[in-house]
């Protein structure tokens, strides 16, 4: 009979431990599988649940004090740290034989494990330990350490591992974080063990400078092009709508030097070259928006001042995007003066035409493609004078084709007293100084003769008199 009850605490025993190698017992949890009774060492913190058959009241659910020990009913403190839960089995079979009870049958369960842990560090919210669970995934993992902060949304995860029961570490994963998302369903998954250390680094960056809405410093993103680097920065401001796009890289080999890789112009913000805007970046390259080009418009304009040169600004479009020429200088002069090659603020004049009406009379000039640092220049109408017999007196626009004839008719006609065959001009001398006369027969021109109207000049004074001269 004696024998029979050996026997069956045995084969009960064995069962237990089977239990205890799947995962529960009792219904109670085990907190991680274990491959054999001597797979785990038992460590700080740790919940262990001993029972022995046929005596409930020596059943003891006790953590693993600061001092390797736990408390078990008649045998006091027993030290169970860095045990396996074989031999702790063994231990307090033993204890318990050697006089408290007889034939004693002994399972030793791991309740809860608080030793192992999984370390973290680097741009998580939560950095430090975080409880090692069975079959954890490096994407639980990342949520217990509170998520990834905004300086590693697109930073590398690696995790490091210990070989044996050294202390040396070696990678055994390594990737980039998307956004803070990983990559892949199969990296979400990956496992992680015991004393694993977690690492999320800094986000690399790229700069942006200049004419932008955003400068400062952004994370460079997975498959980050020119382009998008662009739109995150805001795009291109007023400033820099019409300049030109830079690409600048580190130069390997030289200690903080770079280089430019790729440039383009900007046309409406928008880059001028699709080589440039598929460029993908790399970590720590510049991205610059320059300053617009610009061109100036002087004179009798609506609006005067410095302006952005847009791609292919030809001297109209640019009048017109000006607002046009004022009345003061709708039959004035259009000129473009650009600076000279190896000069230093030296100016040549480039082209120049006549206008009426606000209207330039040279296709040639309104065709001409400005270059930076242009200047349009608008110069006030031409003028002529008429004084003496006529019924509005003073200074007139010399319009296209103005002729003595058509002057008087302007000024209203002749007074009662003035004479139409005693009409004069006073014209300046093209050398010496002074003025010279001529006289004009306006009866001639009103009986038909227009050889006897003469084309006014600028600075042409009319007089018209009733004296004889």
């Amino acid at each position: 009979m004696k024998a029979r009850r050996i026997l069956a605490a045995s084969i009960l025993a064995a069962i237990l431990m089977v239990t205890v190698v799947g995962g529960t017992v009792f219904g109670a949890e085990v907190a991680g599988k274990v491959d054999s009774a001597d797979a785990y060492r038992v460590g700080i913190n740790d919940v262990i649940d001993i029972r022995v058959i046929d005596h409930p009241d020596l059943r003891t659910v006790a953590p693993v004090a600061s001092d390797g020990t736990i408390t078990f009913p008649y045998l006091g403190s027993v030290y169970v740290k860095g045990l396996s839960l074989s031999e702790i089995r063994e231990e307090i079979t033993k204890r318990l034989a050697e006089g408290y009870v007889k034939y004693p049958v002994v399972t030793v369960l791991l309740a809860k494990s608080m030793s192992r842990k999984i370390y973290t560090y680097g741009q998580l919210n939560k950095r430090g330990e975080i409880m090692y669970e069975e079959d954890i995934t490096l994407l639980k993992a990342l949520s217990l350490a509170g998520g990834v902060t905004p300086e590693g949304l697109f930073g590398k995860v690696i995790i490091r591992r210990r070989e044996g029961d050294s202390h040396r570490y070696r990678k055994v994963l390594e990737t980039y974080l998307d956004n803070g998302m990983l990559r892949s369903r199969k990296i979400e998954d990956t496992l992680l063990e015991p004393d694993d250390i977690l690492i999320v680094q800094r986000n690399k960056t790229i700069l942006i400078q200049g004419e932008v809405v955003k400068r400062g410093r952004f994370p460079l993103e997975r498959g980050m092009t020119v382009l998008k680097a662009l739109l995150q920065a805001g795009g291109a401001n007023d400033n820099g709508k019409y300049g030109k796009i830079k690409l600048r890289r580190k130069w390997r080999g030289k200690k903080g030097g770079y280089r430019e890789v790729v440039e383009a112009r900007l046309n409406e913000g928008v880059i001028q070259s699709s080589k440039v805007e598929e460029t993908l970046l790399r970590a720590d390259d510049i991205l610059i928006v320059e300053r617009n080009r610009t061109f100036l418009v002087e004179g009798e304009v609506m609006k005067r001042g410095r302006f952005p040169l847009e791609e292919g600004m030809t001297v109209l479009r640019a009048l017109l995007s000006v607002g046009g020429v004022k009345d003061s200088g709708r039959y004035g002069r259009i000129r473009v003066r650009r600076k000279e090659e190896g000069s230093t603020g030296g100016y040549r004049d480039l082209v120049e035409a006549k206008l009426n009406e606000g209207a330039i009379e040279s296709r040639k000039v309104e065709d001409t493609v400005l270059e930076p640092d242009d200047i349009l220049i608008v110069e006030g109408n031409k003028k002529f004078y008429i004084y003496g017999e006529v019924n509005k007196k003073g200074e007139f626009d010399l319009k296209k084709d103005m002729t003595v004839f058509r002057a008087i008719t302007i000024a209203g006609g002749f007074t009662k007293w003035g004479s139409e065959s005693r009409v004069n001009i006073l014209r300046a001398k093209s050398q010496g100084g002074g003025f010279e006369k001529i006289r004009v027969d306006i009866g001639k021109v009103i009986k038909g003769d227009a050889t006897a109207d003469i084309r006014l000049q600028p600075g042409d004074t009319i007089i018209v008199s009733t004296g004889i001269f």
